[in-house]
């Protein structure tokens, strides 16, 4: 930044207030005092005088060189070195920090924000710029002036996430100006190599292109609160990653088993796991060729590792193996409540949106699944609980009634304790976990020699 004639490289973030409570207000803060050893990320801190500033509506905090900064609770990370040295756009996507980079435009676009306290909206710029190692979408807070396909170089923008995926803010401090290389990537490589797999879709994505095959496709009518009638056409489709749920807010008819390319679409999460949404019918394009092999819609499973699994992103029509080292005392018979719309599992016969209602009888197993380095909590339904058991619906209940619950647990543990699974289903992770939902579970037989002869060669026993 320009400081009397004279450039100077300033730190700059974002800062909340009330850590310890839900609702927060975040400000802009520029370090003046070069303290960016007390601002590592996620860190508690007391500033004392410090100075507010005001431009365009926006306040913002300055810490000065007089000012004190006292840290409560130590951060992760190292400081922040105000740096104008570019780097790639996968090393940028890894946290949030200021970060510079040079980048293809790909897409760029008027968009509109609405304030949180409803007064009005707030004129932004969205779009995605792209390099070698991959693709970001940006957010700007000032008008820019820039076009497809130009190559610039942004310094001092801020790396946020929105939901799951990284996002450029582009704000009053950051620099963009024209960049010049021959041998850059053009934009058609770029969005070639940028390409999306379901394997890849993290929930706040924008700007997704993909292609898929339809496995079905339904359309649904409702009556909105205001009263208007409308229609939404949904359906699961795959790829050789994996399998979603795509929904059209656009009237667009597609036919199970053909081929799709979807653009400009976005990623919501829906029932734990990220799915495709677009609200225009131009988005989709019908493919007369195949862009991959014949896939199986009824025997679609996608074989991960545990360990990938709970360290990637949440995902449907996953296949991993792991064994059971936990078994909880509580699975077995559930309730759950009754309301419509409502599957709540009821707590002493409360429901916790409902209050207490009289519940439905449910089956449910809640188990740990271990790799011996990663592990997943385990939810079992009735369906698949019924065929890992061998037992139906009624004499689980009935050996329950006659048994007990603990009884009933006992027989659990003995049963799969220890033992080696492969589990089909989705996996969901957030900030509590990663959380395996079974569409089928099937018990692998052990072979003690095996057993025998790969503890052997692990450990070097010589005999």
């Amino acid at each position: 930044q320009q400081v009397r004639g004279e450039e100077r490289q300033i730190g700059f973030g974002f800062i909340e207030d009330s850590p310890w409570e839900g609702d927060r207000t975040r400000w802009e803060f520029k370090d003046w005092g070069n303290k960016s050893q007390d601002l590592l990320p996620n860190s508690v801190v007391r500033l004392e005088g410090v100075s507010v500033n005001e431009w365009n509506g926006k306040r913002s905090i300055n810490i000065n060189q007089t000012s004190r900064v006292s840290v409560l609770k130590e951060g992760s990370g190292t400081p922040v070195v105000p740096t104008s040295e570019p780097i790639t756009i996968q090393q940028a996507s890894q946290g949030e920090s200021t970060v510079s980079i040079v980048a293809r435009v790909l897409s760029v676009a008027p968009d509109q924000i609405v304030r949180r306290d409803g007064s009005g909206v707030i004129d932004v710029v969205r779009g995605r710029v792209g390099d070698q190692t991959g693709s970001i979408g940006f957010l700007s807070w000032r008008a820019l002036d820039v076009k497809e396909g130009d190559l610039v170089k942004i310094e001092n923008a801020q790396v946020k996430r929105f939901r799951d995926t990284p996002e450029i803010n582009i704000g009053d401090y950051t620099k963009i100006e024209p960049y010049h290389d021959g041998s850059f990537p053009s934009t058609d490589d770029i969005q070639e190599g940028s390409k999306s797999t379901i394997m890849s879709l993290r929930d706040g994505m924008r700007d997704v292109e993909i292609e898929l095959q339809v496995v079905d496709w339904s359309v649904r009518s409702f009556t909105t609160k205001d009263g208007e009638a409308r229609e939404v056409r949904s359906g699961e489709v795959q790829d050789p990653s994996g399998r979603c749920r795509l929904t059209s807010w656009g009237k667009v008819d597609l036919q199970p088993g053909s081929f799709i390319r979807v653009t400009g679409a976005r990623v919501q999460a829906w029932q734990g796991s990220p799915d495709l949404v677009m609200d225009d019918p131009d988005q989709i394009e019908i493919l007369e060729k195949a862009p991959f092999g014949p896939i199986d819609s009824s025997n679609h499973w996608v074989e991960e590792d545990l360990d990938a699994l709970t360290s990637g992103g949440s995902r449907r029509g996953v296949s991993t193996t792991g064994r059971i080292v936990s078994v909880r005392s509580d699975s077995g018979i559930i309730l759950r409540c009754t309301k419509e719309g409502c599957r709540r599992v009821l707590r002493d016969g409360m429901c916790g949106e409902h209050g207490e209602v009289e519940g439905s009888e449910d089956l449910r197993l809640m188990m740990v699944i271990d790799s011996g380095v990663s592990n997943a909590s385990l939810l079992v339904s009735r369906e698949p609980a019924e065929s890992v058991i061998g037992k139906s619906f009624q004499d689980i209940a009935e050996q329950i009634r006659s048994g007990g619950r603990d009884a009933f647990a006992a027989t659990l543990k003995k049963r799969f304790l220890g033992r080696r699974v492969t589990v089909n289903g989705r996996a969901i992770n957030d900030d509590r976990g990663c959380m395996i939902q079974a569409e089928s579970v099937s018990v692998l037989e052990a072979n003690p020699v095996e057993i025998a002869e790969s503890a052997i060669e692990r450990w070097g026993v010589v005999l």
